[in-house]
């Protein structure tokens, strides 16, 4: 993407927009911070490719539809109505929470690995905001998310879209968050940070697909960032995705939540395959890659290893002080 005048506009307003979610009292001005997040987004979608016209309208009508119900569920608030029904369903249509995600994945693939970075951390940030205020019992729909998230990314070949599951998956453990405490604003920090590593990787080693690792020709340096952010993202200890997933383990444990817990680690298990198939088909099947082509591409790579390795001993260590 080529940084213009236009596109730091857009960025700085869909910035605002969630600045004015997350500092207002009222929920008209909350309404209106998401709204203008999603004017701001919609025309950054269209910037590096042409399929990205087709991506945006359907952003476009379905952020639409859900604002309806929103504004709809809001009206009959002010009417004394109960309406906890029609708000939450029109914020989980808006964050993408299983069964409302299909929308996400008939658009995923058609826009650029940087807008799906946003679409799947920025834009949630505000909807979960509001929906953390609300005193519906998300037990059912974390299940289901945590099911679907999880069984639905084994037979992705495209790469998007096993990040789109992943994160419907992701938040499963983050709505357990909104429903049992506050640390949800914690996880969803944590896992942004570690997407964030993953698309950047994407983006310079330029893959859409997995069978475009079978014949590759990364370094070993590029192939172990990759397969230590994706244990990351997995959970898998030492790492800073594991300080994520014990916290919501140890909370679950607190409040007695022993079903949810062990749907929550039997899904762990499958989310962890498809990580492990997208890393280890890189780095050990068929690499075209000659054994002495070991040079460092950047110090970035060196970043990516210690923010992953070396942050999780600081998370316990601010644990235990707690």
């Amino acid at each position: 993407m080529k940084i213009n005048c236009t596109i730091i506009l857009f960025v700085f307003a869909m910035m605002v927009g969630v600045m004015v979610t997350l500092s207002s009292n009222s929920i008209l001005m909350m309404w209106v911070g998401l709204e203008l997040t999603m004017i701001s987004f919609i025309p950054l979608m269209t910037v590096d490719g042409s399929s990205g016209g087709e991506s945006s309208m359907k952003y476009f009508i379905i952020q639409s539809v859900s604002s309806c119900m929103l504004v709809m569920s809001i009206l009959l608030m002010l009417m004394l109505m109960i309406t906890d029904y029609m708000m939450v369903m029109s914020l989980c249509i808006k964050v993408g929470l299983a069964p409302f995600h299909n929308w996400i994945m008939s658009m995923v693939d058609g826009l650029s690995y940087l807008m799906t970075f946003m679409l799947l951390s920025i834009m949630k940030i505000s909807p979960i905001f509001i929906i953390s205020f609300t005193n519906f019992n998300f037990m059912l729909l974390i299940m289901i998310t945590l099911i679907i998230g999880s069984i639905s990314g084994l037979n992705q070949n495209s790469i998007r879209k096993l990040m789109s599951y992943s994160s419907i998956y992701n938040l499963g453990f983050v709505f357990s968050g909104v429903y049992l405490n506050s640390i949800w604003s914690v996880y969803l920090i944590v896992y942004s940070l570690i997407l964030m590593m993953i698309i950047y990787l994407l983006m310079n080693l330029n893959v859409n697909y997995l069978n475009q690792f079978i014949f590759n020709s990364f370094n070993i340096k590029e192939k172990m960032n990759l397969w230590i952010c994706m244990l990351s993202l997995g959970g898998m200890p030492p790492t800073l995705g594991f300080f994520n997933k014990i916290i919501i383990f140890e909370t679950m444990i607190l409040y007695n939540e022993y079903m949810l817990l062990m749907i929550m680690v039997s899904s762990s298990l499958l989310i962890m395959f498809f990580y492990m198939r997208m890393s280890l088909i890189s780095m050990m099947i068929f690499s075209l890659c000659m054994k002495w082509n070991l040079y460092v591409s950047s110090y970035v790579s060196y970043i990516l290893l210690v923010l992953n390795l070396l942050m999780f001993p600081l998370f316990i260590l601010m644990k235990s002080v707690n």
